[in-house]
């Protein structure tokens, strides 16, 4: 792995799912052409953005194919999927969760797969499901453990766990997991609100803008009760408002997922990029496509 790297397929949540992603991932190195197939919504994105950079880093001949985003799809029609020369790769980031990654012999279906995982000092087991996000970084990260671009894309192998619905259980370990192990690796930085340069505010319902840009000046001379009291203070209205989990506004207060050298974190960079989203079906694609390349390129949204 690079110098600060940790491997993610040792990571709790992938235990079960090893020998499937390693298949997929040794699938994807002899095959000579690849096709990657995608839904044009940021899910889709992210993830292509996990095995493209990795295939770039490994020089291997790709084409891409955007399929039309969730809103163009009725909920039990089936993505077409064209009959093609070489090993189909299609990302759907919208299928049931299922027990395990779809794999035939020149077809493989990433998609959301249900895991239980338990921590060390506890004897409770906990349900989740691993998105395709996360599974395309590991898959990415066994191509090119090396490469530059996969590098790039680590930090972003938690957006899709944040973006499912999981985070608006009260708690979702997936995220919880996936979260501490890219800090402890050092790819992404935990900070708290106050500490964020330029997040998106209107993310939490009923926060104040006004009374966080006072406690962000305050906030260095706090000791830890004093900003205790005052961020309770900030979020009690928005505790008052329906409509945001526990777990995703401790995150949002707490937890912001911070890429080094980049002022807006990663929940933020997501929201922001959905909000500018296009709706029509083909300009979506165009833009999905424009995204995914600027990603590839930089490293964050």
């Amino acid at each position: 792995m690079g110098e600060s790297m940790k491997n993610l397929l040792h990571c709790s949540v992938f235990e079960l799912l090893k020998d499937q992603l390693e298949e997929v991932a040794s699938k994807i190195k002899s095959s000579k052409v690849i096709h990657l197939i995608a839904p044009a919504d940021i899910e889709g994105v992210l993830a292509l953005a996990q095995i493209e950079s990795a295939l770039l880093d490994n020089s291997q001949n790709y084409t891409r194919r955007i399929l039309p985003p969730r809103r163009h799809v009725s909920r039990d029609q089936k993505d077409e999927i064209p009959d093609l020369d070489g090993l189909i790769i299609h990302i759907s980031p919208f299928s049931e969760t299922q027990n395990s990654i779809k794999i035939t012999e020149n077809y493989v279906q990433i998609l959301p797969v249900s895991v239980t995982v338990s921590f060390e000092k506890s004897t409770k087991v906990h349900n989740g499901a691993v998105e395709c996000v996360s599974l395309s970084a590991v898959i990415a990260e066994i191509i090119a453990p090396n490469g530059a671009r996969v590098r790039k894309q680590r930090s972003m192998s938690l957006a899709g766990s944040w973006l499912r619905s999981g985070a608006d259980a009260n708690y979702d370990p997936v995220l919880s997991i996936i979260r501490d192990h890219l800090h402890a690796e050092g790819s992404i930085e935990i900070r708290p609100l106050p500490e964020v340069p330029n997040p998106v505010v209107e993310m939490v319902p009923g926060l104040s803008k006004m009374m966080l840009n006072r406690l962000r000046k305050g906030w260095p001379e706090m000791d830890l009760e004093q900003r205790s009291s005052a961020i309770s203070e900030l979020v009690l209205p928005t505790l008052r408002i329906d409509g945001i989990s526990t777990m995703r506004l401790e995150e949002l207060i707490w937890h912001r997922a911070m890429i080094s050298g980049n002022d807006i974190d990663i929940a933020s960079q997501i929201y922001a990029a959905e909000s500018d989203w296009p709706d029509e079906e083909t300009e979506a694609k165009v833009h999905a496509s424009t995204i995914l390349d600027s990603l590839i390129v930089k490293g964050h949204l």
